[in-house]
């Protein structure tokens, strides 16, 4: 760990912890649409796991993914979008 804040502290980046990394890595690849397995394998752990712990970020892009094809119908000139 000394070895790690020490690249912190000469980079300038933000103290972060190693556990912090890996939560940062995950969310990321979870915003870029990658597959829950993949992401669990990459990571070491379960798909189960990835859901329980990152459930609020696929939430958001479930809200975000219901928003952007109901702007994509209304552009098409639906008269009705996904949210209704």
């Amino acid at each position: 760990m000394y070895a790690f804040n020490k690249i912190l502290d000469r980079t300038g980046l933000p103290k972060t912890t190693i556990h912090g990394l890996r939560h940062t890595h995950c969310t990321i690849l979870l915003n870029r649409g990658l597959n829950v397995k993949v992401i669990a394998e990459r990571l070491g752990n379960t798909p189960k796991m990835i859901m329980d712990v990152y459930g609020h970020v696929l939430k958001e892009l479930e809200a975000e993914s219901v928003s952007f094809f109901s702007q994509t119908l209304q552009a098409s000139g639906a008269k009705i979008g996904a949210n209704h």
